[in-house]
């Protein structure tokens, strides 16, 4: 196992106190470094020529171990280091499709790599734990890539469970998965749509108190466990503030039918990167296994018209009751 500096970084102040770092380990911990030239444009200041490119790095070296690269990264903000921890697509590429290797900092065993940083920050903070700890830091990563299996309890359908089983205490009815109600007799009157689905849909028929839940979990996605898209997320908690689209006798019910609307993930760590947003929002935000971070505001577009047609005809949405305490009591 060995480091590896992917240079020149644009500054050479930063650059000479990479290599600095590199041989203070190397003479403490008796850990090698190589350098490897990457810029094919260079400052004046660095002489050595491009051995290959960044694109190359990127596809070869980066982008085939992504996924141990994040759990490494992940390991090591665990045990305290400050890091910047992502995708190698989002490190080492920009949106309008450039690379940015030089300057990177990688560790490497047998030719894979298990560990790159690129921010200067994080590897400056890499570099000083390593001269502190030496062996002891590089051997508490992981050697092969790691399997890709989320857990149970994080995956959506297992998350409506819960919030269907704990939902149930409270309300009388709890729907999972709304999406259309069936025919009422020969005809389709009243129609009511919900798009997009609705995750959980909870009613309290006494206080006459209609909540809907948008519901997201974590995936594996090439290799890599992650939460759900949380503009995707953002973007269907919006959508139940105007939900369902409801037609009856002819006319159309502008307004939703919720009170309130939550948005849930499995924890509380999974909204730190987008609380601020909803913040100006009435959604609530709810941790599936550790409670509420934000209680919601009423919907202001909630009608009370819109709701009492869909509750003289819950009946329509039976398949979709999955708990409550009148769930068997549903005609």
């Amino acid at each position: 196992m060995h480091l590896r500096y992917y240079a020149p970084c644009y500054e050479k102040e930063t650059h000479e106190k990479i290599l600095n770092y590199l041989e203070d380990i190397k003479k403490l911990h008796n850990i090698n470094y190589e350098e490897i030239p990457v810029r094919h444009w260079v400052p004046e200041w660095y002489s050595r020529k491009a051995e290959i490119s960044e694109a190359y790095v990127y596809d070869n070296h980066l982008k085939p171990y992504s996924s141990l690269i994040l759990s490494n990264c992940n390991k090591l903000l665990q045990m305290g280091l400050d890091l910047h921890c992502d995708t190698v697509s989002s490190k080492f590429k920009s949106r309008s499709g450039n690379i940015y290797v030089a300057g990177t900092i990688a560790v490497v065993e047998n030719g894979v790599t298990l560990l790159a940083l690129a921010d200067k920050d994080e590897i400056f903070e890499f570099l000083k734990a390593l001269l502190r700890e030496g062996w002891n830091l590089l051997n508490m990563l992981e050697k092969t890539k790691p399997k890709t299996i989320v857990e149970p309890r994080e995956r959506e359908k297992e998350i409506k469970r819960a919030l269907i089983l704990a939902l149930s205490k409270n309300f009388d009815y709890v729907l999972m998965d709304v999406k259309l109600n069936a025919l009422s007799g020969d005809e389709w009157d009243p129609f009511i749509y919900f798009s997009p689905d609705a995750d959980i849909i909870a009613v309290n028929e006494r206080e006459n108190h209609i909540i809907g839940i948008e519901v997201k979990g974590y995936r594996s996605n090439k290799g890599i466990i992650q939460k759900a898209n949380i503009y995707e997320a953002i973007g269907e908690a919006m959508m139940y503030l105007l939900n369902p689209y409801m037609k009856y006798k002819g006319e159309k019910i502008e307004g939703s039918i919720f009170d309130e609307v939550w948005l849930c993930y499995p924890y509380k760590r999974d909204f730190e990167d987008f609380k601020r947003v909803i913040e100006i929002t009435p959604i609530g935000l709810l941790s599936a296994y550790e409670g509420v971070v934000k209680r919601p505001e009423k919907n202001p577009f909630v009608n009370e018209r819109a709701k009492e047609i869909f509750l003289e005809n819950l009946s329509t949405f039976r398949s979709y009751i999955q708990g409550g305490r009148k769930m068997h009591k549903i005609v």
